[in-house]
């Protein structure tokens, strides 16, 4: 799981480069013409070259697998698929392949804390403490609370996952990498497991005044708003967001009927990961297809609706920076860009919005290795102003 301000995670695959590339090349030997890019604006054909151009330069690197990319532009959908789902195979991924978005999850977790603040069924500044049984004076610190949106800008002081024992730190020795020991504690924890470690976070600092990467944030809103409504989160989500879009494929638990079409995901040797723990529940569990988050992409960028004005309020800023609930958002004079990525073992994600020229973009791959979220950052930032000029730049 990823975010704040810019967070680089994880892993990823191998060789297949020169066919990938040859296959982009040959996707974007079809298509011509067009404005130049960098215009203010960009015609159907000017997107499919300016993608597969783009595209083209990335799965170039060795190990990449599948690569999916979305964009929307002036209210128009364009999805592209790129690379191959299975090593030694020529099976590129389509519009019903589902990914983990990893920490895209979070996002859709704040909208739902929106929602909830918009039914008056809390405040976003209330203590957290309102909502769990047992007490808990250890979530204050110096009589300063956790408060609700504190664990959607990463500044409650929680930590990065609960439970938390002594290998769920990065530097802890275990023959076992960081993110595999993750997600065996995760696994394997319950809803008991994590009352009982929240009891024991002992905060540093008052709540807001710095910042902690915290996935166990993230679940415990997820746990707040299941006390609010006294439903389960699969069960929201599906209420208050997917169905009325009708976003089918956009879910924690997959459905039998969804679960071949998941991309396998890969690190960095080539090695197919485990499928992540729906445990991770809103921090990290929510699995999607391009079409899907196209879809809510459009929806996040209308700001006439009341949940997503309130999203993208900031809850914390620094100069040009600010978090909304988990939304990160970079301002340029007038214009700003507002995002999310996600990264775990074998997946990486994002959702791109330029508010200002009513365009986004969606990522969606199955590889995962160091320098994949890099590498990606830039594919965004490459096709975002070769599509407009006037986009804001992605950190």
């Amino acid at each position: 799981m990823s975010a704040g301000k810019p967070v680089r995670p994880m892993q990823a695959f191998s060789r297949r480069a020169t066919m990938l590339a040859a296959l982009a090349a040959c996707v974007l030997s079809t298509m011509a013409g067009g404005a130049a890019p960098g215009a203010a604006g960009g015609a159907a054909g000017d997107i499919d070259a300016i993608v597969a151009s783009a595209a083209a330069g990335y799965l170039a690197h060795p190990g990449t697998g599948g690569l999916s990319i979305g964009v929307l532009k002036q209210g128009k959908r364009h999805s592209y698929h790129f690379g191959t789902l299975e090593r030694n195979k020529r099976q590129p991924p389509d519009d019903a392949t589902i990914y983990p978005i990893a920490s895209v999850s979070k996002t859709f977790v704040g909208a739902l804390l929106a929602q909830a603040a918009i039914e008056q069924k809390l405040r976003l500044d209330d203590d957290v403490r309102l909502y769990l049984d047992g007490g808990y004076p250890n979530l204050a610190f110096d009589g300063q609370p956790v408060r609700l949106y504190h664990l959607l800008n990463h500044r409650s002081g929680l930590p990065f996952i609960l439970p938390n024992p002594p290998e769920a730190a990065p530097d802890f020795q275990d023959s076992r990498p960081f993110p595999e020991r993750i997600e065996e504690i995760v696994a394997r924890s319950s809803r008991a497991d994590f009352d009982a470690d929240l009891h024991k976070v002992m905060l540093k600092a008052a709540p807001g005044t710095s910042f902690q990467y915290s996935n166990a944030a993230a679940q415990l809103a997820g746990y707040v708003l299941e006390r609010v409504y006294g439903q389960p989160l699969e069960t929201l989500l599906r209420e208050k967001i997917t169905a009325p879009r009708q976003m089918n494929d956009t879910v924690i638990a997959l459905r039998p009927a969804q679960q071949p079409r998941v991309a396998p995901g890969y690190d960095e040797q080539g090695q197919v990961q485990r499928p992540s723990s729906d445990n991770f529940q809103g921090a990290g569990a929510i699995k999607s297809t391009l079409p899907d988050m196209l879809e809510y992409a459009a929806w996040q960028l209308d700001r006439s609706d009341a949940v997503i004005k309130l999203s993208h309020s900031p809850t914390f800023k620094d100069g040009a920076f600010s978090i909304g609930l988990n939304w990160q958002m970079l301002r340029e004079g007038e214009r700003e860009v507002i995002w999310q990525d996600g990264a775990m073992p074998g997946y990486a994600s994002f959702c791109i919005l330029q508010p200002q020229l009513n365009m986004a973009l969606v990522i969606l791959s199955n590889e995962l290795d160091p320098a994949t979220l890099g590498r990606l950052s830039t594919l965004a930032n490459r096709v975002m102003h070769d599509i407009d000029g006037r986009s804001v730049t992605k950190p």
